[in-house]
């Protein structure tokens, strides 16, 4: 009986694997690239296409997989306007997703744990000044929306027509080393001591959730009692541009950042309520300030740098 993480070398991935080995689950890693950094002891590494419906099931069947972690996902060129390459976008986003939850049904795989986005919700006025929860309507304003918000649809399909339990999560803007969003690379850069580019108006606001964070709660919904819910909101901390910037400085106090465009919005909402998730696990979200720090240390060790010194008050 095994988790199988599919993704594994990603961002997400690499901290999830991370997490159910040190909490003793056996787990399968598997990505169509190497993993970042080497391979952790007790980690069984099987590299699976999502394209290939056969090697799925071959994976499923060999490791004994009874849940599965499904992160695979073309995003970052996808949400460039001038992303040209649809089709391997839609092999992998649409095709491949559906092969998982195919190749789940024909292993008997228990649970697929799918990583959706808050980007299957439309702009923050859709919703009015209220924060966005689970059960909105969804009204995605971008091709990576729109696909995630097809995945959804697919889950739930098959949901209701083969029984296969399904749990989707939508993460907000994710914190840690190696994410293609933007407040990753805005971090990045004041990690190494470049001028820090917010590509949004110091007012506009954004929720940011940091990566361990959210491998938590993901770690409970792969191995834990079945969830009451089939959708929950992975949201952190609601939080302005300005405000942003702020406890950057609080960590970095010479930390040089820009706003080159300050008529720029999210296409997503920027207010969110993790309520469900919180009731329901009593997951907790570290705070603004620890979890801009680990993304900030987390980049400086994998370039060589030190550690940053403590908080400035």
């Amino acid at each position: 009986m095994s988790v199988l993480v599919l993704g594994s070398s990603g961002l997400v991935g690499r901290r999830l694997v991370a997490r159910l080995a040190a909490d003793g689950h056996p787990v399968v890693a598997s990505d169509v690239v190497p993993p970042v950094g080497g391979e952790l002891p007790g980690v069984v590494y099987s590299r699976a296409d999502v394209t290939r419906l056969d090697r799925l099931i071959s994976v499923a069947q060999e490791h004994d997989v009874t849940s599965i972690a499904l992160l695979s996902y073309i995003m970052g060129p996808l949400m460039s306007p001038d992303h040209s390459d649809i089709p391997l976008a839609c092999d992998v986003n649409v095709t491949g997703v559906t092969n998982v939850l195919e190749a789940a049904r024909l292993a008997g795989v228990g649970r697929v744990v799918f990583l959706s986005t808050v980007g299957t919700y439309g702009p923050q006025r859709i919703y009015g000044d209220r924060p966005v929860a689970e059960d909105e309507i969804l009204a995605p304003a971008s091709m990576y929306g729109r696909m995630k918000a097809l995945n959804e649809s697919i889950c739930d399909r098959y949901a209701a027509l083969y029984g296969l339990e399904v749990v989707k999560v939508r993460p907000s803007s994710i914190l840690g080393p190696g994410s293609t969003i933007w407040p990753s690379r805005f971090l990045e850069r004041i990690a190494v001591g470049d001028v820090g580019l917010v590509p949004y108006a110091p007012e506009a606001g954004d929720n940011v959730i940091g990566v361990a964070d959210l491998a938590t709660l993901l770690t409970r919904l792969l191995t834990g009692e079945r969830p009451r819910s089939s959708t929950y909101l992975a949201s952190g901390h609601n939080v302005t541009m300005a405000e942003l910037a702020g406890a950057v400085r609080q960590i970095v106090p010479d930390a040089r950042i820009e706003f080159p465009d300050p008529d720029r919005r999210p296409s997503y909402p920027s207010t969110f309520d993790n309520s469900r998730a919180v009731t329901e696990f009593g997951w907790k979200v570290a705070d603004l300030l620890e979890t801009v720090r680990a993304h900030l240390d987390d980049v400086r060790a994998e370039v060589g740098l030190p550690a940053l010194g403590g908080v400035a008050g």
